[in-house]
């Protein structure tokens, strides 16, 4: 039975939409500021600076932590027109995106190997911050991207390799969110979007500072039919951000709300993707959450060169995800979650032997309560409760770090961080089930950066980091017992949390300032992780996560851009990626009743090892009296071959590689600006993930290779204006 339409809103999104925007239609004053017209390209913004932090108030002090980093300024997001963190992200190299849920606001990120998804029992080896607020969930450590307001943030910048300082489980990077707040001049902008497949989406922000105050408040609202069947979305978010700016205190506090409910449409038989890529195999699966978030941040100077930054949160979750299942009854999921934690950082320079020294230390901790329960969804009659069960987490932290100038031009740093997590599980069914763990680790950072040539960085750096296995994890680790899907969770034999070590070599080149210029940049890493976690699917519905023993992820990005003085800019970027076994083991696997046998060598799945982006931007007509200015760009990126998930072993064909393209034209007179974007332009068919299943709708329930295909060729209009 086809699904009706999207239920309203329990935000009654319609009105807090419609006083957004009559806030941003307030008359302005004299002399409010004009959108920047030139975009910029990120993705080879230095890579020696680390700007992300626990406490992203005080990134200046803590210069020289030797890695890589990136940043995507709001222009870039916006020019790209990214719906998602996830499909910004992807600018940058090393990074790839692919779809196993088959909705396009929910996609699976590989960065350097690691996942960050927000597909429950995927590993995950990034973490995301907002604000100094970690944003992966406590149950299974994945991110849902849907909840982040990207319209309303300032900039991400994304640190490369195991992250000391921003916090534990960042095994392949740590990506920070930074929320805009009011500035001076004043700014107002409205924005409405329609696209292919019934979309519709109406933006408003509005921002100024008076005084020492200042406010900043957004509101966003989207709906969309989809291009599969029955892949309905809506996504409301509201933003608010009040801040103190005085000679005593920089702080602000801040709000972030989300409301929303996507239909997914996920993977398909090969043999059905060959008739119809729109079909929805399994059509009612949908994720609803409803998510609260407030931010406190404060910082200021407290003694000569030393600097306090002060961070604390609260959050609420409640999300419903539903599974439409061929095998067994459905199932749905309802999980509430509670969070709250606080964060203290001090920060300053010195001397030492003649030369400066940056210095910062401090302290985090946070509290996790979450309750999942399972019902089973029956074809008719009521549903039943299948699991029940309760964590009250406690995660402490403290970490330090220094960078010291040696020599001239060359600088030393180290840091360290102590994890401590304690994570208990209750069974509210069968309190016999009961159990507890407890995770502690020191990670450290060591690094070195030369610059003794001008516009010349060079840096090397070995840092480790660990992650603790996620509560989904623990109570499904038993092969003897696997656990039907989502989960069936019990106090299963522990597993061990993962630790990466990684060793990085890197080179910036950034040429003489102004508007023209040549920004280059290439890294070289190898990371070696103990005691990866696995989830290893036994059958089309059940499976458990194990330890394997070792892993490697190794490679290279490079990223080269060039502007100039006329507002031409050309970019390109490239990454290789190997991610690979380092071990024997021997894996469930679905293709096999006897299961697989892993050897080193073997490549991780949905892993490419190339990965490139290309584009171009240009001014066609520059802005002159009452002319208005026209922009053009286009953007190319390919994705290599990867293996399929459920082949480990590589024993059959790999998903083939593709190559997509999209274009742009920006119009702006005055105070509006008209965006045309398609992407996929060439209209390429493509597949960008896939596995192995047994396939119940034909004879023998044979296994079938399961495909998520890509976007088609789509077109979005949008037209906004500044007050």
């Amino acid at each position: 039975m086809r699904l009706s339409s999207v239920p309203p809103s329990a935000f009654r999104v319609p009105r807090w939409l419609v006083g957004a925007l009559l806030l941003a239609l307030l008359p302005p004053p004299a002399g409010a500021q004009q959108p920047d017209s030139l975009p910029k390209d990120s993705a080879t913004l230095a890579p020696v600076v680390v700007t992300g932090l626990r406490l992203p108030s005080v990134r200046e002090l803590a210069r020289g932590l030797a890695g890589r980093t990136a940043a995507l300024t709001a222009t870039d997001l916006d020019a790209r027109g990214v719906r998602s963190l996830a499909d910004a992200l992807e600018q940058l190299p090393g990074i790839t995106t692919s779809d196993e849920l088959g909705a396009t606001g929910q996609l699976d990120v590989s960065l350097r190997g690691f996942n960050v998804s927000p597909v429950i029992g995927l590993p995950q080896g990034v973490t995301v911050y907002m604000d100094g607020v970690r944003a992966n969930e406590p149950g299974a450590h994945e991110v849902n991207f849907d909840l982040l307001p990207l319209e309303d943030v300032e900039r991400v910048e994304v640190v490369y390799g195991p992250s000391v300082l921003l916090g534990r489980n960042a095994l392949g990077a740590a990506v920070n969110l930074v929320t805009r707040r009011g500035a001076s001049p004043p700014s107002r902008e409205l924005e409405a979007s329609a696209g292919s497949f019934g979309r519709y989406e109406l933006k408003a922000h509005a921002g100024a500072r008076h005084g020492v105050w200042d406010y900043y408040l957004g509101a966003r609202y989207e709906r969309e039919d989809g291009w599969r069947d029955d892949t309905q979305s809506r996504i409301g978010t509201l933003f608010a951000k009040a801040g103190l700016l005085n000679h005593t205190w920089d702080a602000t506090l801040g709000y972030s709300g989300a409301d929303n409910k996507i239909f997914q449409a996920g993977s398909l038989p090969e043999s059905e993707l060959a008739q119809d890529p729109r079909t929805n195999f399994t059509r009612g699966d949908f994720f609803a959450p409803r998510a609260h978030l407030a931010v406190l941040n404060a910082q200021r100077i407290v003694g000569r060169g030393v600097q306090l930054a002060v961070n604390a949160f609260g959050r609420t979750m409640n999300s419903e995800q539903f599974n439409v299942n061929f095998v067994g009854e459905d199932s749905r999921q309802r999980t509430a979650t509670r969070q709250a934690g606080a964060a203290a950082q001090l920060s300053g320079r010195l001397g030492l032997a003649g030369r400066a020294l940056r210095w910062l230390a401090g302290a985090d901790g946070a509290y996790q309560r979450t309750a999942v329960r399972i019902f089973a969804v029956p074809p008719t009659g009521p549903e039943s409760l299948t699991e029940s069960v309760r964590t009250n987490e406690v995660d402490l932290g403290v970490f330090a770090g220094a960078n010291w100038e040696i020599a001239r031009s060359l600088t030393a740093t180290v840091a360290a961080r102590y994890d401590w997590i304690r994570l208990p599980l209750e069974d509210l069914v069968d309190p016999s089930q009961s159990g507890l763990n407890i995770f502690q680790r020191v990670s450290p950072r060591v690094g070195l950066t030369w610059a003794g040539l001008r516009g010349h960085e060079v840096y090397a750096s070995v840092s480790r980091g660990f992650r603790s296995p996620a509560v989904v994890e623990l109570a499904c680790s038993d092969p003897s017992s696997t656990c039907p899907l989502p989960f069936a969770l019990g106090p299963d034999p522990a597993l061990r949390p993962v630790v990466a070590t990684n060793y990085e070599l890197g080179w910036h080149f950034r040429g003489p300032g102004g508007l023209g210029g040549l920004d280059a940049s290439a890294t070289v890493y190898w990371t070696a992780v103990r005691d990866d976690i696995f989830f290893i699917a036994s059958s089309v519905t059940g499976g458990y996560f194990q330890n394997i023993g070792a892993t490697r992820r190794a490679g290279a990005e490079a990223a080269l851009a060039w502007t100039s003085r006329a507002g031409l800019r050309l970019y390109a970027n490239y990454g290789f990626t190997a991610a690979t076994f380092r071990t024997t083991a021997v894996l469930a696997t679905t293709r096999d009743p006897a299961g697989e046998t892993v050897a080193p060598g073997d490549a991780l799945p949905v892993v490419p090892n190339h990965r490139v982006n290309a584009g171009i931007a240009l001014p066609v007509v520059r802005a002159h009296a009452a002319r208005p200015s026209v922009r053009v760009a286009f953007d190319g990126r390919y994705v290599g071959r990867q293996w399929l998930r459920g082949d480990e072993a590589n024993a059959t064909r790999r998903l083939a590689d593709y190559g997509v393209a999209d274009a742009a034209a920006t119009v702006t007179w005055r105070s509006l600006e008209l965006r045309c974007m398609v992407r996929n332009v060439l209209d390429r068919r493509y597949e960008n993930f896939g596995t192995y299943a047994e396939n119940p709708t034909r004879p023998g329930n044979p296994v079938e290779r399961w495909l998520t295909p890509g976007l088609p060729r789509h077109l979005t209009v949008s037209l906004s204006t500044d007050f």
